[in-house]
């Protein structure tokens, strides 16, 4: 039997509802399989299941396969031009990570061979062309949409670890655009933490609280002192903070 799942339903749906302006976009999903007696099976290309998944040219996209055979994951774009990946380390898993280069349909095909039977897992982590820097003339605004957005995903595309959620720091590269001094990411027990050091020299901690506060005053409640202002998900268990310390500000997303 030919299984096929259409998940650019899933992607359309998962853009960030935080920014109706800018629809900043990442996703995750693990996809569950079977391959059995019924999967189709060709002499020179073995037993396998399919997916097809629409993309747009500069998404990124990593996918780590695990299942009870060695499988071969063969990834075809919207012209048919293919890219094969195997296991690796003598492990049935397979890692595939790529910047699309092709707007349309991408075919996902996982494979064993004749005698190839059993459970397979097919995680996906997914950030769109847009979300992977901010724009020129982000603001504050923008900025916390942007990382409000990669939270969803446990900031995985800055932490570049092939999808997994492990302890650990990780110092957060990329083009602040003079918004922030430094960023880090700290993941312990499954709750990953964004925290920005914004410098108070050149930044008013009662500007930006003003314009956090009109940013998400729609979803989220707030809670205000004279030095810090917090943000707790109205649906949801995220939370931000935004802290005047003596030197500089912290702005910090937590996933939980």
């Amino acid at each position: 039997m030919f299984k096929q799942l259409f998940l650019f339903l899933i992607f359309v749906m998962s853009f960030n509802t935080f920014s109706q302006q800018i629809k900043f976009s990442t996703h995750s999903s693990t996809l569950k399989g079977e391959l059995t007696e019924e999967d189709i099976f060709e002499k020179d290309f073995g037993r396998f299941d399919a997916y097809e998944l629409q993309m747009e040219d500069g998404d990124f996209i990593i996918m780590k396969l695990k299942a009870d055979f060695f499988p071969l994951m063969t990834v075809v774009s919207p012209s048919s031009e293919y890219k094969i990946a195997f296991p690796i380390d003598s492990t049935p898993e397979v890692v595939f990570q790529q910047e699309i280069d092709e707007s349309g349909l991408w075919q996902i095909y996982i494979a064993g061979d004749s005698t190839d039977f059993g459970e397979h897992s097919l995680k996906l982590c997914y950030v769109s062309q847009n979300t992977r820097s901010l724009p020129n003339d982000a603001n504050y605004c923008t900025l916390i949409n942007f990382f409000i957005a990669h939270s969803v995903t446990n900031f995985f595309y800055f932490r570049e670890e092939n999808c997994e959620l492990n302890d650990g720091t990780k110092e957060l590269k990329m083009n602040s655009l003079g918004l922030f001094e430094s960023g880090e990411i700290i993941t312990k027990d499954d709750v990953s933490k964004l925290t920005l050091t914004i410098n108070s020299s050149d930044s008013s901690f009662q500007k930006i609280s003003e314009e956090l506060k009109l940013c998400l005053k729609k979803d989220w409640n707030i809670r205000k002192s004279e030095e810090k202002i917090e943000f707790k998900e109205i649906e949801g268990l995220r939370k931000i903070s935004f802290i005047k310390n003596k030197d500089s500000l912290m702005l910090t997303i937590s996933t939980r």
